[in-house]
């Protein structure tokens, strides 16, 4: 039978039964739901040298809570929330907009798989656009639930940027760019994500520019009060070689 482990403090886990919190001392490392670092040596709380260092609302709940009994249940054949079991008095209240920048934080949003024309492994010409697109560039979302308080997440991709390498200027583009289609004329194409290279990549290392794709991520919440807002940006980052050649070096000089 599966062994599942419940994650307690409202966190969502995999468990089929209630199991005894850890003890405090020592703790092995580990980030919680609401990003406070624990383990040996760091016990979550404000360094000696700053004994009066303010605590959020989460991180006094979590030390109130930590060793206390917990009451859990199941959501699904996999899935049960344990939260702190409060006998005669309130659960200290859990911000949506905390739940919400944590989940953030842990949203699985990849690198950017990046697409090209003329296509990697060919060579693209000086003074010709190289056409860029991202292929992963879908929306995203993910929902959180802790002490009765839920939140959902959605990510969308809102720019892509080119950037070649050695101080050579950097484009940016709005969302994931436009995918080239082969099976029509290129002059009926238009993109809004391309990048003009002026010169040729022969005396580059490898003889091909080292070029980096970032894809910029924005964040939106909702929250089960009816409350929700905006999220920082995330960057997520590929790099990969480009053939970059002179006109004249494929098909020759003055017709010979």
């Amino acid at each position: 039978m599966e062994t599942l482990v419940p994650i307690f403090m409202g966190v969502i886990a995999s468990t089929t039964s209630l199991v005894a919190p850890p003890p405090r001392d020592p703790i092995p490392p580990t980030t919680n739901i609401y990003g406070y670092k624990f383990g040996a040596g760091d016990d979550g709380n404000p360094p000696a040298s700053s004994p009066s260092a303010p605590k959020s609302a989460a991180h006094e709940a979590e030390e109130s809570d930590e060793m206390g009994p917990h009451d859990c249940r199941t959501l699904s054949n996999s899935v049960q929330v344990c939260e702190p079991a409060h006998q005669g008095g309130k659960a200290p209240k859990i911000s949506p907009a905390e739940l919400a920048l944590e989940k953030w934080t842990r949203m699985p949003i990849p690198a950017p798989v990046v697409r090209t024309a003329p296509p990697r492994g060919s060579d693209g010409l000086v003074g010709l656009p190289e056409w860029f697109w991202v292929t992963n560039s879908h929306s995203r979302s993910g929902r959180v639930a802790a002490r009765g308080v839920w939140v959902e997440v959605t990510a969308r991709l809102q720019s892509t940027t080119i950037d070649p390498g050695y101080g050579r200027p950097v484009v940016r583009c709005p969302g994931p760019g436009t995918a080239y289609d082969k099976s029509r004329a290129a002059a009926a194409q238009h993109t809004n994500c391309s990048y003009t290279f002026q010169q040729s990549s022969l005396h580059e290392p490898g003889h091909a520019y080292r070029v980096r794709v970032s894809a910029t991520w924005g964040g939106t919440w909702r929250g089960s009060d009816g409350s929700g807002g905006a999220l920082p940006p995330l960057t997520r980052s590929t790099v990969f070689r480009l053939r970059v050649a002179e006109a004249q070096s494929l098909y020759g000089r003055g017709g010979s």
